[in-house]
């Protein structure tokens, strides 16, 4: 008998292109120690695509540990070097996980506080 995959009981992550040279990935539940793999599989499958815009939708992220910080990190250098644009739209708790992590204004942030849309070419 094998053990359950805990990661699938903890995180879904879905794709979609919502529009041409768009991919949208939508993640939901837990980043961390477990989860991680699955989402940098996940994600990587996303860069490999080469969309020429990647969202992340992590609206439904209720717990983000550091190495959920690390693994947004690692994607935002894979799109970097891509030349891919790459928007996060953080739940309060990735947004916090971010800020606590001082590197926030790294990334491109939409949605986080009502009318809010932050970048590191906007400071």
């Amino acid at each position: 008998m094998t053990a359950p995959d805990l990661s699938a009981l903890l995180l879904t992550v879905t794709t979609a292109e919502p529009q041409p040279g768009t991919k949208r990935v939508t993640v939901t539940g837990e980043i961390d120690l477990t989860t991680r793999p699955r989402l940098d599989a996940e994600l990587d499958v996303a860069v490999a695509s080469a969309p020429s815009r990647l969202v992340l939708d992590l609206l439904g992220v209720g717990f983000c540990a550091v190495t959920g910080v690390a693994a947004l990190g690692r994607v935002r250098a894979r799109c970097n070097d891509a030349g891919i644009e790459l928007v996060l739209k953080p739940s309060r708790v990735v947004r916090r996980a971010l800020d606590l992590a001082a590197v926030g204004p790294l990334f491109r942030l939409e949605g986080s506080r009502p009318g809010e849309v932050r970048s590191l070419a906007a400071r």
